[in-house]
């Protein structure tokens, strides 16, 4: 639901009735108030003391629902709460262990897409669905969750969220830990929300992608194999890099993929590129130094990235010098390789020829990153992309032939060594397509004062890389194909 325009203004509560309620009575509220929540009683009856009787704990009324609209809700034995609890609604003995404010929920009126907080005011506890909060703890309330008051068998309210939810029909293992929130983006490659951990409060950002059915059925059933699925989700939860994004959860289904993961408030790189037209050669090789890094540690797990793109690497902040990431390394364990690169990703702007030529069902190897790596740093450079079908003929003909050049005008203040280890990186025969050692040791690479901002970013030292040995160069110990490479295509 979008706010109806600036900060909500919070309502004047008037005089209590006289024990005739539990709630605060409100004079008047403003009609253009937004109602993000509502509370119920939960009818719950406690025996009074020294008596058989029983005594609801709220009245069945007309004031036995409240809507919320303010920032902030307050309930507890304070006549100035929003919710007072009274005399008339607990016997002294429970009523004794209510704080004056026992609980609080609090709502961003700026988003109404954010988590409602439930903040535990009191020392005798408050809980959430039988959970305890913990003393001046919080935690985010979710519809139809139930508020209990000193002790896990009281429960005195049901909260209800009015406030529209965009993802519907999620797996029980999201709905049940997350809140989802605002969505963050969308593209060919699925849908980003903003979600929270319901405990902790963490945010997180949950990449929703729906898989390719038809390519889905025709998989041999192995590869679908429980075991081996979590053997997957196992080993990339357990993935520990600065420059790699960290999987907090993932939720395999046949038809979709939900993985959650670290929230990164820089956004992506392509936004980051558009939005200057184009980086600077110092802010460009911070970032793929980074870059190179996070791959060569997935490359060191067994993992091959396949889908390297701009929009796949997140930055920490909004800063010009900032912490990368590299996201979706995932993606490809879980989704048939020709989904991954054609269905879902759209045009393969960045992917290298040896799978154009095989239409990504070809047996190639991590070389394949490689290239992407280079397309990448083609375009911070200049903020073009180095392969178009704007550019006179088919794109996908453009990358087997590695047709490109270094037209646009922006590459007039870039160094010869940046060009020509682009030039290196985009070679078509993947044997003499550099290793991520041999880019790391080039002579633009090599530049301690980029590399002293990396490991303060980083937290690590990224210094001292061996020196590739001579067969490193020529094929980093791959085969590649049974058949004898093609010659490198040269640029016309």
């Amino acid at each position: 639901m979008a706010n109806t325009g600036g900060a909500v203004q919070d309502t004047q509560p008037g005089t209590q009735t006289q024990n005739t309620g539990l709630w605060s009575q409100i004079e008047s509220q403003p009609v253009d108030n937004v109602i993000w929540g509502r509370l119920y009683a939960k009818n719950l009856k406690i025996k009074s003391l020294g008596t058989k009787n029983a005594l609801p704990l709220i009245p069945r009324s007309a004031s036995s629902s409240y809507d919320l609209c303010n920032e902030e809700f307050k309930a507890g034995r304070n006549e100035t709460n929003d919710l007072c609890i009274g005399k008339a609604h607990l016997p002294d003995k429970i009523l004794s262990r209510i704080s004056k404010v026992h609980f609080s929920l609090k709502k961003d009126l700026t988003d109404m897409s954010s988590p409602t907080y439930i903040y535990d005011e009191s020392r005798n506890g408050t809980f959430l669905n039988g959970l305890l909060i913990g003393h001046q703890k919080k935690m985010i309330i979710k519809n139809d969750d139930i508020i209990a008051l000193s002790h896990p068998t009281y429960k005195a309210l049901v909260y209800k969220d009015l406030t529209p939810c965009e993802a519907k029909g999620l797996p029980k293992e999201i709905s049940e830990s997350y809140y989802v929130g605002r969505k963050l983006g969308s593209g060919a490659c699925g849908v980003v929300h903003l979600v929270y951990d319901t405990k902790t409060c963490t945010p997180y950002a949950m990449k929703h992608v729906v898989k390719n059915m038809l390519a889905e059925c025709s998989k041999p059933k192995i590869l679908n194999d429980p075991q081996r699925v979590m053997n997957e989700v196992n080993i990339m939860k357990s993935l520990e890099h600065p420059c790699v994004i960290k999987m907090h959860d993932i939720v395999n289904r046949p038809d979709s993929v939900y993985m959650v993961l670290e929230f990164m408030k820089g956004g992506d790189l392509l936004t980051r590129i558009t939005s200057n037209k184009f980086l600077s050669e110092k802010t460009s090789k911070l970032f793929f130094l980074q870059m190179c890094h996070a791959v060569k540690y997935l490359h060191a797990k067994g993992i091959t990235h396949r889908d390297l793109k701009p929009d796949n690497i997140l930055l920490e902040n909004d800063d010009e010098e900032t912490l990368l990431k590299v996201s979706d390394f995932g993606l490809s364990k879980f989704v048939q390789k020709d989904s991954v690169m054609r269905t879902l990703c759209g045009t393969p702007l960045y992917v290298a020829p040896e799978v154009l030529s095989t239409g990504g069902k070809g047996s190639y190897t991590r070389k394949v990153d490689i290239w992407s790596l280079g397309v990448v740093l083609f375009t911070m450079l200049s903020g073009t992309l180095p392969f178009s079908d704007e550019y006179g003929s088919p794109a996908t003909e453009q990358i087997k032939r590695a047709k490109f050049s270094f037209r646009h005008r922006s590459w007039r203040a870039v160094s010869a060594p940046a060009k020509k280890l682009i030039y290196d990186i985009l070679t078509v025969d993947p044997i003499t397509r550099p290793s991520l050692d041999v880019i790391l040791n080039s002579t633009w690479m090599r530049d301690q004062e980029v590399i002293q901002k990396a490991e303060k970013l980083m937290g690590i030292k990224i210094t001292g890389t061996k020196k590739p040995s001579t067969s490193d160069i020529e094929n980093n110990n791959e085969k590649i194909f049974a058949e004898p490479p093609k010659k490198r295509q040269r640029t016309k």
